[in-house]
Formats: C-alpha cells, structure tokens, sequence
C-alpha cells in the first residue's frame, strides 16, 4: 500500500505544473551540468625522454611540453614538475621549472631540469602535470641520470690573436681562458697549478714561430681557487733579419810566441858571462817578453778570413697553434684532442727590408 502511495506521488510530482514541479527541475540540472563539464577539455603530450637523458652535476635537461585545447576552451591551465630520487639520503637535488608556467589556449613549454655540482650522482624521476578547472593531466614519468665525472678543465680561446699577419721579426697576442668543470681545482702551491703549451704547430718548418703564456707575478704556472675561469695572454714571436754573428779564424795565431825566441838567446849568453845577479835580471826580462808574445797574438791573427751563421728568418706562411694545458697532478685539458681542439693562427710576411 505505501509503495502504490509513493508511485502515485511520485509521477504527481514530476508530471505537476506547480512550483515544486519547478524546483525539482532546477536541482536536476544543478546536478547533471558539473557531472557534464568533468571531462578534461585540453590534451597535453611531453617528448618522451629528456634532452639529454644524462648529465653531469651541474648541467641540465629539457623536455617540450605540447598543450592542445578543446573548441571554445577559455579556461587557465597551470603546470606542475616534479623531482623523485631513486634513493633516501640524496643532497642538493634536481629542480624543475616549466616554463611558461601557465597557458590560456594551445601551444608549447619548456620544462628544464637542473643540477648542481653537488648533487648525488644517481638517477630521479620526472613528473609533469597540468591541471584547470576540469582536471590534472600527468604525463608519462620520465628518467635523469646525473653522472659521476671527473672534475676537468678546458681551454678556449677568449680573443683571438692580433695582429692576425705581421712582418717576420714581429709577434701578435691574444687571451686564451682556461675554464673549470665538474669542481675542477688545481693543486695547491707555486708551481703546481696549470702549464700551458703551445702542442703541435702546423705546418712544421726549421726556423718556425713560437709561443709563451703569461702568469701571475711569481709563479709559472695557473691556479684555479674557485669555479671561475681564469686567462692568460698567449704571445706568438717569430724570426726576422738578425745580426749575422762571426767567428775570426787563422792558421797562423801563435805566431807570435816566435819573439821571445831571440831574447831567450840572449838570455842564455848572459847566464853565461855574468854573475848570479847578473842572471836573475836576464831571466825577468825574458818573462816579460815572453808574455807580451802572449798578449800580442790575437792581434797577430788575420781578420780577413771569418765563419758566419746565416740569418734565421721565420719563413712566410700562415701557422696554427694548437693549445693544451697540463697541471701538476697530470691532468690535461680536456677539449684537446676532438674536433673542438682550441687553436690560434697567424699569419707570417716576408720580413721588412
């Protein structure tokens, strides 16, 4: 009997004209139009992996965020990012920014990964979301591997040497900078730091130019204290006309011990006819000109036959330098060697006349 009275009520109810006929209407759509709007109205894809996938502390990583809104879409959706260790106990963790940080309609972000150099070389999970009134959308997670590195430096060229073409006999300077990576610091103490080279020089001829850095006053080598790079002033000297240096040569140069001959003659009578007294005072004299013999021979020597060294003039070409450092404790620079090898050039003339 009561569930006939309520079924009777019931279609009375939804089938009256009057005022609660109206009201129930309005709860009923009340109700269905949130449940109508709860369908996420944009889509959002990210590149799959990150660019790149690995880095060492201190470097970074991206991944392109693509957002594409549905039809009359007037809504703000605002981005999120965020960073999971792989392991507890980890310091100075990655941290990521999406950038622009929130979006109207259709169109790209960036989010980037970044390390510091302390951070622990292990691998974290990247999470990216975007959320609006509708929803979150999370996309795909995503790896980054911080490396375990080697702390190193590298060498570039800052200023390139000028003048780039001189005159053999003249030089050209430029600033080279010598640039920490991974922590990288040298050893401690004068002489310990950094020596710079100049490795190979191309092409190779006898009398070829050649190169010097500058270093701080006291020391010879350089030392980086801190994670900011330091220069040095590379100087390229070449050969130009020189001063012809002679050797005076002569056969007969000790011709000149001939003139104590005659005196030690006459030494010999005197001994003879004199005294003791008599004999000492000859033997002083012909000391005496036995030594002037001496002293006289260079001037005895003829000058008119002489041996001369050639000038050494830097031939004329253009010559590349490839640079490369080497510390105390054997750590070279690590860019030498590849296709980014730091090199400088210059470009040598026939010398001025």
């Amino acid at each position: 009997m009561l569930r006939s009275f309520w079924s009777k009520s019931k279609v009375k109810l939804w089938t009256g004209s009057g005022p609660l006929a109206a009201l129930c209407l309005a709860v009923g759509l009340f109700v269905a139009l949130p449940r109508a709007s709860a369908a996420i109205d944009f889509t959002m894809t990210v590149s799959p992996n990150l660019s790149p996938p690995a880095v060492a502390p201190g470097g970074s990583s991206e991944a392109t965020i693509t957002i594409v809104t549905g039809s009359g879409f007037s809504g703000s959706i605002t981005f999120g990012c965020t960073v999971t260790p792989s392991v507890q106990g980890t310091v100075s963790n990655p941290v990521c920014t999406v950038s622009p940080a929130t979006m109207n309609s259709s169109g790209q972000a960036t989010a980037t990964i970044t390390t510091q150099d302390t951070t622990t070389t292990i691998s974290y999970a990247i999470n990216i979301t975007a959320t609006d009134a509708s929803g979150t959308v999370t996309a795909p997670t995503m790896d980054l591997t911080v490396l375990s590195v080697t702390p190193q430096f590298t060498i570039t060229v800052q200023n390139t040497v000028a003048p780039n073409s001189v005159p053999a006999g003249n030089g050209a300077e430029g600033i080279i900078s010598i640039n920490p990576v991974n922590g990288y610091l040298t050893p401690t103490g004068i002489g310990k730091g950094i020596t710079l080279y100049c490795a190979t020089i191309s092409p190779l001829v006898t009398i070829a130019p050649f190169c010097s850095f500058s270093y701080p006053t006291g020391d010879t080598t350089l030392h980086i204290t801190n994670p900011n790079a330091v220069t040095s002033t590379i100087t390229i000297s070449t050969f130009g006309n020189t001063t012809t240096q002679c050797a005076n040569y002569h056969s007969r140069r000790f011709y000149a011990f001939w003139f104590g001959l005659p005196m030690l003659g006459i030494v010999g009578l005197g001994s003879a006819a004199g005294g003791k007294r008599s004999r000492k005072a000859w033997i002083l004299v012909a000391v005496f000109v036995v030594s002037a013999g001496f002293l006289l021979t260079p001037s005895c020597s003829n000058t008119n036959n002489t041996l001369c060294h050639p000038n050494g003039i830097t031939p004329a070409n253009t010559y590349t330098f490839t640079l490369v450092g080497v510390d105390s404790n054997g750590v070279a620079s690590s860019n030498t060697g590849t296709n980014s090898a730091p090199t400088v050039s210059l470009t040598v003339t026939a010398p001025v006349q």
